[in-house]
């Protein structure tokens, strides 16, 4: 299943986690299910590239708000290029789990979210550690800090979940956390 504009947002509580399944490359797991029994869902966020700021409901009355995940894209955006995807729903409920482990109140800082396959290339060929194939192309991807919460606790947040990918760089102070397949690296 593709995460784009034509998603159907209006799903029941139950659906909305069957077609989560039917779409993972992991288990679904039940801290997902978890996150589908609060009556909302929020995350704020800030993005460090443009400055915008983000303080948003993207799941309420059992549903993804497609309105939300207007906004959310958005944020998001390659900000090299101003491309815009679709964000795995998927990210922002690990995203609001992890939130909720550490315990933040604060904006999510975003240094990246969506990669335009140009934008991945560039970066490659500066990095590494930049996968050629990135989940970030696909808009399954961030990466994030947030002040006040040292990055490795994040890190350890997102592997207790276990779901996706979760990788430390702690040399550039930050975490990538990912809907692909369960693994974790540090850098």
């Amino acid at each position: 299943m593709r995460f784009d504009s034509t998603l159907q947002f209006k799903l029941t509580r139950r659906k909305a986690l069957l077609t989560a399944l039917s779409a993972a490359a992991v288990p679904l797991g039940s801290h997902i299910a978890e996150a589908a029994t609060y009556p909302e869902l929020r995350l704020r966020f800030y993005n460090l590239h443009t400055t915008e700021h983000l303080n948003i409901v993207f799941w309420a009355d059992g549903q993804y708000d497609p309105d939300a995940f207007k906004q959310i894209n958005n944020l998001l955006r390659d900000h090299r290029t101003g491309g815009i995807k679709q964000i795995d729903p998927r990210l922002m409920s690990i995203l609001f789990l992890i939130n909720q482990k550490v315990g933040n109140n604060n904006p999510i800082s975003v240094i990246s979210g969506y990669r335009s396959k140009e934008t991945n290339r560039k970066l490659a060929q500066l990095n590494s550690g930049v996968a050629k194939d990135s989940f970030h192309i696909k808009g399954q991807a961030i990466d994030i800090r947030i002040p006040g919460i040292d990055t490795k606790n994040i890190r350890n947040a997102g592997q207790h979940l276990r779901l996706g990918g979760v990788g430390f760089y702690s040399k550039s102070n930050f975490t990538h956390i990912d809907t692909g397949p369960r693994r974790h690296w540090d850098s």
